[in-house]
């Protein structure tokens, strides 16, 4: 057998030419079946067609007549309150410091409970007539552009230096219907408080409720055993 010469079996010989015509076979096919399917792509027509935006319907509401809207703006509150003079005398101060600035006015019932809810402040109360009360308010307060008087005096019924027992002695006061009150000073370095009893801009006003006080009474109540006497609380 001349050299480089493959030489086939009657078998291989078989097989090879099988694998030649199935290969053939395919080739033919796949030829015919693209050009079935350019001449098919040529006949179909494109058309690009732009889409607006769906439209989306939304219902008008239906307009009503226009009614006039009333805000409702709840009243004012007025507090409204009666003097009551025993009430005042047990919510007025219960210590004043001695020399502590005052602004003591006469006046009427209305303009004296006027007075003390407007100044907001500590205040004494104190009957000066039959229709009039001392009002003292502590601090610098002007009431109704009038001249506050700055002196004020009362009956100092007794001093100690214990002060829960001279409160409670207030207190003791107080619930009599006495207009009564501490004022606290210093003496030779110690606290001392001194037990009064009403509230006057003037000492002769003062003088004048001394001498009408029932002083079996009022020693009674404070524990002591001798009358007390008219002294300047302020300045």
């Amino acid at each position: 057998m001349p050299k480089g010469q493959i030489k086939l079996t009657e078998i291989q010989a078989r097989v090879l030419a099988i694998l030649i015509i199935v290969l053939s076979i395919g080739f033919v096919s796949f030829t015919l079946a693209t050009f079935l399917i350019l001449k098919s792509r040529s006949n179909v027509k494109v058309e690009i067609v732009e889409l607006p935006p769906p439209r989306i319907e939304v219902p008008t509401k239906e307009s009503t007549p226009s009614q006039s809207i009333t805000e409702y703006v709840s009243p004012p509150f007025y507090r409204i309150e009666d003097f009551d003079y025993k009430k005042l005398i047990a919510q007025a101060i219960e210590v004043v410091e001695k020399g502590v600035k005052l602004s003591v006015y006469i006046l009427q019932a209305e303009d004296a409970l006027k007075a003390i809810r407007g100044s907001n402040l500590p205040f004494l109360i104190c009957q000066h007539s039959k229709d009039t009360y001392t009002v003292g308010i502590v601090g610098d307060y002007i009431f109704q552009n009038l001249t506050p008087v700055r002196t004020l005096y009362g009956v100092l019924v007794l001093s100690v230096v214990n002060k829960e027992t001279a409160m409670e002695r207030v207190l003791a006061f107080r619930s009599a219907g006495y207009p009564s009150y501490l004022m606290h000073f210093i003496r030779d370095g110690r606290d001392w408080y001194s037990l009064v009893i009403g509230a006057f801009s003037d000492v002769n006003s003062a003088e004048e409720f001394n001498k009408k006080l029932n002083w079996t009474e009022v020693m009674k109540i404070a524990g002591t055993q001798r009358p007390g006497y008219v002294g300047r609380i302020t300045p």
